[in-house]
């Protein structure tokens, strides 16, 4: 029994899934990929708030600790002009971050766990099981994308 199923382990729903954890919720997710997975070709710049997060969480370290290399400042190339310059600072944080999708995935998915959310991974959701207005559980299957 959950109190939650979060559809779709990535960044987002594996962030949601920890903090729904972390906070004493009997919390599921599922995905239809295996982690670490690279099915998505995909690189997110993780701006100063999104990195003060990571540290909040107790997750910069393992970021750093991937490889991911600090990028202190950016530079936009718009065509005819180019911005360049560093992002406000969030918490004395002021570097970003563009870690590959794999690590970041997997990094936030080990994390969810670790704070007790269960994870199935090979799950494809076909749609919600409900009881009149109230969602009971998901229906799914394994094995299949």
């Amino acid at each position: 029994m959950f109190d939650v199923i979060v559809v779709g382990a990535r960044c987002g729903g594996a962030a949601t899934a920890l903090l729904l954890a972390r906070a004493g919720h009997r919390v599921l997710m599922v995905d239809r990929a295996s982690f670490p997975s690279d099915m998505r070709m995909s690189t997110h710049m993780i701006w100063p708030a999104g990195i003060a997060r990571l540290a909040r969480w107790g997750l910069l370290d393992a970021l750093v600790a991937s490889g991911c290399p600090a990028l202190p400042e950016s530079t936009f190339d718009v065509g005819p002009f180019a911005l360049r310059g560093c992002a406000p600072a969030v918490d004395g944080i002021r570097d970003c971050y563009v870690p590959r999708r794999t690590v970041l995935d997997a990094l936030l998915v080990d994390a969810a766990v670790a704070a007790s959310a269960q994870l199935w991974e090979g799950v494809s959701v076909d749609g919600l099981l409900t009881d009149g207005d109230t969602v009971i559980g998901i229906r799914g299957r394994r094995g299949c994308r």
